[in-house]
């Protein structure tokens, strides 16, 4: 496939939520860097749109903010379809960099794990790398064994190499006590074209989770990943060139859920775990970057999102470029003007 230089981010999924979207793929960016493609969460159906842009031959690394359903969905599909097929080919080893897993149970304070570990019974958290491995040896292990001995193709672990990210122990990070400190960026990966950082952000009891910068020889692109007003996420996107950043209407979304307890449970979730459209915009003019892409769009439901709104209200603040993303736009580096939309059929999950 054909590559071009410079930076670039492609919204391959700009949809929030675990719901199926007649509209919008799960959230999922990729960072393009001249030939190389580093994909940041893998959202459903976004595999599809990364095909659009990028080649298997591209791709050198996944980075998972975190470890929701609609953040993950896609992984497995982006581990083996490059694997060893015919014109569709890794060349290049696959990093997968996403969060460890917690020494405890994610909690609001000791009495609240009390609370949550009777409700949670023998399941358990993993780390990424556990979530790799449990996809190669025991999701899709039928299926490679009998690719490897009926095609004879290579394991592949030889491609795929999952790693943990171990937060800094400077930083005092704990998963009930500190699970959003103040603290500074600290480098997770590095290749010939990008330096890759990674941050806490705040995400309430998904923790660990992460916001990521890519810093390149053309100029940096900041992904949020999920999380309220963070000035952790602000001190990662100082200075940079594209902040894509999750972006949430309260009442819009709950209107679209129906009255009761489960209503009112997640209510406090979204409020708390989310940021504003009324916000998003300080964000980015307190953080001085240069475009505010609006991604992670909730409510993720046909019609239900104001995006007019959402963006008049961000300009308020923000008196950069503001951009409402849509499934497969293209973002610059340096270059402002060029947003480039493909038709709307081609928007359909």
């Amino acid at each position: 496939m054909s590559t071009k230089k410079g930076m670039r981010a492609i919204t391959l999924g700009t949809g929030g939520g675990p719901i199926v979207s007649a509209t919008r793929a799960g959230t999922s960016t990729a960072i393009c860097v001249d030939d190389a493609t580093y994909i940041v969460d893998c959202g459903m159906g976004s595999i599809r749109h990364y095909r659009q842009h990028s080649g298997w031959e591209n791709l050198r690394g996944i980075f998972l903010t975190h470890h929701h359903s609609d953040h993950i969905y896609d992984l497995g599909s982006y581990l083996l379809t490059g694997w060893q097929v015919p014109g569709e080919s890794f060349e290049h080893e696959i990093q997968i960099y996403g969060p460890a897993k917690p020494e405890k149970i994610p909690a609001l304070s000791e009495a609240h794990l009390a609370e949550i570990s009777c409700c949670v019974g023998g399941h358990s958290m993993v780390g990424t790398k556990e979530i790799v491995h449990a996809l190669i040896d025991k999701v899709f292990a039928s299926d490679i064994v009998i690719r490897m001995a009926d095609e004879g193709r290579s394991s592949p672990y030889n491609w795929i190499k999952a790693h943990d990210i171990e937060v800094p122990a400077q930083a005092g990070a704990h998963p009930i006590h500190a699970r959003h400190p103040e603290m500074e960026p600290f480098v997770i990966y590095e290749d010939e074209h990008v330096s890759v950082s990674a941050i806490l952000v705040d995400h309430r009891l998904c923790y660990p989770a992460f916001g990521f910068r890519f810093d390149s020889k053309y100029g940096s692109i900041v992904v949020s990943g999920d999380t309220t007003y963070s000035t952790n996420c602000i001190r990662l996107a100082q200075g940079a060139d594209i902040l894509l950043h999750e972006v949430i209407d309260l009442e819009a979304i709950l209107e679209t859920f129906p009255d009761g307890p489960t209503r009112d449970g997640i209510a406090v979730h979204l409020e708390e775990s989310h940021t504003s459209y009324e916000v998003v915009g300080k964000v980015a003019a307190e953080a001085n970057v240069k475009q505010l892409v609006l991604h992670h769009i909730v409510p993720n439901v046909p019609f239900a999102a104001d995006l007019e709104k959402m963006k008049r209200t961000a300009e308020r603040d923000f008196s950069g470029a503001v951009w409402v993303a849509e499934d497969n736009d293209v973002f610059e580096v340096e270059r402002v003007e060029q947003v480039v939309r493909p038709p709307q059929e081609a928007l359909a999950v």
